[in-house]
């Protein structure tokens, strides 16, 4: 089933780092989920792409996200990411246990199902309210924290990229 069209979302320079890190994680994601009834083979293959990008990138960027970003959220938010953040890192846990070589359907599937509909809350409702709520200090200190983290990570970010000095210039107009 074709999914909706979702028109690309305008994001604060200081949100971009971690809409780049959604696209590995999203690539991961569809992979155990179309992967998920598939042979051993399909499965196994998709479950050690997972693992190397968690390795690389989304552990990492669950760390960050909790660090950088509930400050500024609300109660609800919180409680949601970190929920979701938990039981992604669990299903990990217990994929490492169970080893990579010929993981369950069902362990594929779960896994590929959470990561994608975390990432499409993170990016559909999470942002957005952060970015509407947020104060100009606010995001141009996200800004700075986000800039050092992208110049150190692997992964597919954006190399250089900084914070620009003119806050109106990198922040959207309110909808």
């Amino acid at each position: 089933m074709p999914q909706p069209y979702h028109p690309p979302l305008k994001r604060d320079l200081s949100l971009q780092p971690f809409s780049r890190d959604h696209f590995m994680g999203l690539k991961a994601a569809n992979g155990l989920i179309q992967t998920a009834e598939a042979d051993h083979a399909g499965r196994s293959a998709a479950a050690a792409y997972f693992h190397q990008c968690w390795d690389a990138e989304i552990a990492d960027h669950f760390r960050e996200e909790e660090q950088l970003l509930i400050p500024l959220m609300l109660d609800p938010e919180i409680a949601q990411m970190r929920a979701e953040h938990d039981s992604i890192r669990n299903l990990v846990a217990e994929g490492r246990r169970t080893g990579t070589q010929t993981p369950a359907p069902q362990w594929c599937a779960r896994l590929g199902r959470e990561l994608y509909d975390h990432i499409r809350w993170e990016e559909r409702v999470l942002f957005g309210a952060i970015q509407n709520r947020a104060t100009p200090l606010q995001l141009d200190q996200l800004a700075m924290a986000t800039a050092e983290i992208e110049k150190r990570r692997p992964g597919l970010r954006i190399r250089g990229r900084g914070p620009r000095k003119d806050h109106a210039a990198r922040t959207p107009k309110p909808r």
